[in-house]
């Protein structure tokens, strides 16, 4: 038997080193695709880089990929723990019987279960335990799931002074444009509808008559959009939050990455908002009211000293149904508090309105500075502008007919408490239209350096390309660790034993006195019998069987 000597283990030491390189590969290239963050799509934007994948056969490939790593780990695990034993075998102290036997699952149990634990041993069970995980390993850090993404926007809304400063937004390409300045106008059509809703649903609550269980009655909820935003109430507070742009990619977004293809889940923010209160004051008995009738026009002549004088226009034949009504309108100027005043003519009613933005706050959040006199005056053009379209009242005449409200200008009990809710749910609606045309995930506001205490948080589902928790890296690291030490212990030349002492076939060819092969065929009596030899199968073994078996 040739005595033991310094060998290089040459199978173990390169399958230790190619687990080795493949694992810093994966290890490297996890760290990569997670802070890079990839998203399956066809656009990349700034924080997410697009791929074009097909998911089956990607996560198909990621699972072959881990599964094969995982056998490579394996097998140079094993291979390590045998050149601990062949050296260990031809030390002086010489090695466990345990040892004996290749590193398998059952072996490692065992030898925790009998405390025989050198570190070296221990750690490379663990290891090849590990090595299990390797598949779900790469699946995780680099296969295509359904990932849930959290996206900060820590400038999502905007002051009133903001808003008369100019703004930007940009296409997808990059190129700025400017989108001008947002309360120098606002989209009459969208406020002209929703003044309708809220004096039709105001009209009909005054009178006791909004119920959506009547079936005679058309009830119109108080939830619905308006402009690119719904609300659950006709007061909307002002806040002017441009939903829809976050709902899908709008445009590339300043000030925080957003990616170009995603689910909508939810929607967290803390924003601006604008309170209006009315006050409006019966002032009929100040007024001189008289009337004049053209052929099927009856004319309403209302005049106040160092007031305007308003006229409304009225259809003879419209008072014995309730189809007909005529607001008046007119904004003036305070000359003692400079503020305006928003007179109202309805027939048998004048009222003059004033504008204020002081309000109850919710726990927590802060009153800001109540509107001044430019504001108010913005809020009463616009208000005012709104009754002219589609003629005397607009949709608020409108909305107070189809309600059955004050039956053609004789029922004006409440009418003060109607015009005031009214007109204020509108002034809140107009400051939400405003701020929707900046509040938006893809402008650029004109002041980079302005800090405003608002914070929106969008939750989203995304394609991703691995994104999972760094504890997967852990397990890359585990096996990179005991393939590295294999490496190590395996590259030079150390006294060992010149045969694989875990091999049950070299080592019983090593003790018996008739060598044996792998197709060496042999039973067993009270020891081990050598019955024969031979290169072939079954058949073969019989014919060279010895017919006296010879014991060793």
């Amino acid at each position: 038997m040739a005595e033991p000597h310094k060998t290089f283990h040459g199978i173990a030491f390169f399958t230790n080193l190619a687990a080795s390189l493949a694992l810093i590969a994966l290890l490297a290239l996890g760290v990569w695709v997670n802070v890079n963050r990839f998203i399956v799509g066809d656009e990349s934007t700034h924080g997410w880089k697009a791929v074009k994948l097909d998911t089956t056969s990607w996560n198909i490939a990621c699972t072959v990929v881990g599964t094969a790593v995982g056998i490579l780990a394996a097998v140079a695990f094993s291979n390590q723990d045998d050149v601990i034993t062949r050296t260990e075998l031809a030390h002086h102290r010489g090695v466990l019987a345990n040892f004996l036997r290749p590193l398998t699952l059952k072996r490692g149990l065992e030898q925790i279960y009998s405390l025989q634990m050198p570190w070296e041993r221990t750690f490379l069970v663990l290891s090849t335990v590990v090595t299990a995980l390797m598949s779900a390993t790469v699946v995780a850090l680099f296969g295509i799931h359904a990932s849930q993404q959290e996206i900060i926007n820590p400038l999502s809304s905007y002051p009133l002074a903001e808003l008369n400063s100019t703004f930007f937004e940009n296409d997808r390409e990059g190129a700025l444009f400017p989108s001008g300045s947002p309360t120098s106008s606002s989209v009459a059509g969208q406020l002209s509808g929703f003044l309708y809703k809220a004096a039709y649903i105001t009209g009909q609550k005054i009178r006791a008559n909004y119920n959506p269980y009547d079936p005679y009655i058309s009830y119109l909820p108080e939830q619905g959009p308006l402009g690119d935003t719904t609300y659950r109430v006709l007061n909307t507070g002002g806040v002017g939050l441009n939903a829809s742009s976050y709902l899908q990619y709008s445009g590339i977004p300043s000030g925080f990455s957003m990616p170009a293809a995603f689910e909508f889940n939810e929607l967290q923010a803390t924003v601006y908002g604008t309170h209006v209160n009315v006050s409006c004051q019966d002032v009929t008995s100040a007024y001189t009211i008289s009337s004049n009738d053209i052929e099927q026009i009856t004319l309403v002549f209302a005049s106040k000293p160092d007031s305007p004088n308003i006229t409304l226009f009225g259809n003879l034949d419209g008072y014995s149904i309730l189809t007909t009504l005529a607001i008046g309108s007119a904004v003036t100027l305070n000359p003692d508090t400079a503020e305006p005043v928003h007179t109202l003519v309805i027939p048998e009613f004048i009222t003059e309105s004033a504008l204020s933005s002081n309000a109850a706050t919710a726990a927590g959040m802060e009153q800001g500075p109540l509107i001044g006199p430019l504001v108010k005056q913005r809020v009463a053009n616009v208000t005012h502008g709104l009754l002219s379209i589609g003629g005397q009242g607009g949709n608020l005449a409108r909305g107070f007919i189809d309600a059955e409200y004050n039956a053609d200008g004789f029922n004006n009990t409440g009418m003060a408490s109607a015009l005031e809710t009214v007109i204020a749910q509108v002034g809140e609606a107009y400051f939400s239209v405003l701020r929707q045309q900046a509040e938006r995930s893809n402008i650029v506001r004109g002041d980079p350096d302005a800090s405003y205490p608002s914070e929106l948080r969008l939750y989203v589902t995304v394609s991703r390309l691995g994104g999972a928790q760094y504890g997967w890296l852990a397990v890359l690291v585990i096996l990179l660790l005991a393939s590295l030490l294999g490496t190590a212990r395996t590259c030079g030349g150390r006294r060992a034993v010149g045969f694989e002492a875990q091999d049950a076939v070299k080592l019983l060819s090593r003790l018996l006195e008739e060598p044996i092969g792998e197709k060496t065929r042999v039973r067993y009596t009270d020891r081990l019998v050598v019955l024969g030899s031979g290169r072939g199968g079954l058949n073969e073994g019989k014919d060279e069987l010895s017919p006296d078996p010879v014991p060793h």
